[in-house]
């Protein structure tokens, strides 16, 4: 026997292809849940990487991504009667402190 013929045996016996498909339709919707939810996860994981200051990616950079939100900068979706003001004491406390790193 061939490896042609191997190979096209082996794929009709253990195929999941569009074939499955047509003899199992009851399948056709657990594909498509699988595929949204992998789809879905993938998109958030590049949209947190892109907008989270949480996410820190590059480690080789001054600063983390979490220092350089303003305190005014507004970083939830919805805010319900929040105001950002600085607080004072708080400010007053990194100025004195400085950076951490060495």
């Amino acid at each position: 026997m061939s490896d042609q013929q191997y190979t096209l045996r082996f794929q009709r016996r253990f195929g999941f292809g569009f074939r499955a498909f047509k003899k199992f339709p009851e399948l056709i919707p657990l594909a498509a849940i699988i595929s949204t939810a992998c789809l879905g996860a993938a998109t958030f994981m590049g949209y947190a990487l892109a907008t989270k200051p949480d996410v820190r990616v590059n480690k080789n950079s001054d600063l983390p991504p979490w220092e350089r939100v303003k305190p005014t900068e507004k970083r939830k979706m919805i805010v319900m009667n929040q105001k950002y003001a600085p607080i004072p004491e708080l400010e007053q406390l990194k100025r004195e402190i400085g950076s951490y790193r060495p």
